[in-house]
C-alpha cells in the first residue's frame, strides 16, 4: 500500500468529511486549557466524548460539571475510534506506555496536538498505528472563541502510519469538529511542527520578546524615565503593533503607522538582531533539532523543575511586573468608572 500522501497542502472545511465521526467515540485525554476546548467543541458538532483523567486529578469535577462522562485514562481509550492525548508533553511517553498502547485497537487512530514526543522519541507507536497531528495554533480558550463565533483557529494537520490517505481523512474530520479547520488548514508534520513550535516560542513569542521589552524598560527606567510610561511603550503598546502585523503583515504594518516610527524602526532593527543574534538562533535551532532542548527539558522537570520555578518566580518579583499590576489595576478602574455595566458612556 502507497505510503504517498495527497499533493495538496492547504484544507478548508469542504475537504473534511464529518460523518466519518458519526456513531463514533472519541477519548479526551487531559482536560486542560486544550482539553476542555477539543471536548467543548467536538461535543457540540454532535460527536461523542469520552474524558480520561488520572485518578485524583483535579480536572475530574470541572469536567463532570461540564456534562462528560470521565473515566480513567484507559478506560477512556478503550474501544475509542480516536484517542487525542491532551496531556502535558512531559507525560506523554508514560501515559502512552502504561495506559493507551496495551488497550489500544487496529482500527483505532492515536492524536495530538503537539508533535513533541513523537518528534522527539516520548512516544513511538508501531509501524501499523495510525497517528494524527491535529494542532490549532493559538490557545485552547481563543479556540472555544473562535468555535461559539461560529469560526475556528487555523490548524496544522499530520499523519504517520501504513494509509496516510486514510488516517488524513479521520484528521480533518476532528480538526473540522474540534474547531482547527475552520481558520484553514496546512499539511505538516509531527516533527515539523514540534521544531518550528519550540523555535518560535523560544526566539520570538515567550523568549525573545520578553527579554527584549525588559531590557528596553530597564533602559528607560535606569535614565530616569518613569517606570509607568517605560511600561505603555515597551510592553502595553506590543498589542497593538502585534494585531497590526497580524492584520496586515508586517508591509502593511509598516503604512499603519507614523512615518517617524517606520523610520526609526527600520533604522533600528539591524543594530538589535545582528549577526551575532542571528548566530545564537542558529544555535538554538541546533540544539531544537537535536533533541537538546528536548533532554534538557524533561530532565528539569524529572527533578521538579526548581530552575523553572526559581526564573519564575524572579520573574514575578521583577519591578516591570509590579509596574504592570498597578497599571493594569488603574486602567481597569478608570474603565468601570467611565462606564455603566451595560457597557455605554456616562453622560
Amino acid at each position: 500500500m502507497s505510503t504517498a500522501l495527497p499533493p495538496l497542502r492547504h484544507f478548508e472545511l469542504d475537504d473534511a468529511d464529518p460523518t466519518l465521526l458519526a456513531g463514533r467515540r472519541v477519548a479526551i485525554l487531559g482536560y486542560g486549557n486544550q482539553g476542555r476546548a477539543h471536548a467543548l467543541n467536538l461535543r457540540d458538532s454532535g460527536v461523542e466524548v469520552v474524558v480520561g483523567l488520572r485518578e485524583g486529578s483535579r480536572r475530574r469535577e470541572q469536567a463532570a460539571r461540564d456534562g462528560f462522562v470521565v473515566k480513567g485514562l484507559a478506560e477512556a481509550a478503550t474501544g475509542a475510534f480516536i484517542v487525542m492525548v491532551l496531556v502535558p508533553d512531559e507525560v506523554h511517553g508514560e501515559v502512552y506506555r502504561e495506559q493507551i498502547e496495551p488497550v489500544m485497537s487496529g482500527d483505532s487512530h492515536l492524536a495530538f496536538a503537539h508533535g513533541f514526543s513523537m518528534a522527539f522519541g516520548l512516544v513511538t507507536p508501531p509501524p501499523q498505528q495510525s497517528t494524527l497531528l491535529v494542532a490549532p495554533k493559538g490557545q485552547g480558550d481563543k479556540l472555544r472563541e473562535a468555535f461559539l463565533a461560529g469560526g475556528g483557529l487555523p490548524g496544522l494537520i499530520g499523519v504517520q502510519g501504513p494509509d496516510p490517505g486514510e488516517s488524513l481523512k479521520v484528521a480533518l474530520a476532528y480538526a473540522r469538529a474540534c474547531g482547527a479547520l475552520a481558520g484553514g488548514g496546512l499539511l505538516s508534520s509531527f516533527r515539523e511542527e514540534a521544531v518550528t513550535d519550540l523555535f518560535g516560542e523560544q526566539v520570538v513569542l515567550c523568549g525573545g520578546m520578553v527579554e527584549l521589552i525588559t531590557a528596553a524598560w530597564e533602559t528607560l527606567v535606569g535614565r530616569g524615565y518613569s517606570p509607568e510610561g517605560a511600561y505603555f511603550e515597551c510592553l502595553h503598546e506590543v498589542k497593538i503593533i502585534a494585531d497590526l502585523i497580524h492584520q496586515r503583515g508586517v508591509d502593511g504594518m509598516r503604512e499603519g503607522i507614523s512615518t517617524t516610527a517606520a523610520y526609526g524602526g527600520l533604522k533600528a532593527a539591524p543594530r538589535i538582531i545582528t549577526e551575532e543574534t542571528r548566530r545564537t538562533m542558529e544555535g538554538m535551532l541546533d540544539e531544537i533539532e537535536s533533541g537538546d532542548f528536548a533532554r534538557a527539558f524533561l530532565a528539569e522537570q524529572e527533578r521538579g523543575s526548581p530552575w523553572l520555578e526559581s526564573m519564575k518566580q524572579n520573574e514575578r518579583d521583577h519591578p516591570m511586573q509590579k509596574t504592570g499590576r498597578r497599571l493594569r489595576d488603574f486602567l481597569r478602574r478608570c474603565q468601570l468608572d467611565g462606564g455603566t455595566q451595560d457597557g455605554s458612556r456616562r453622560e
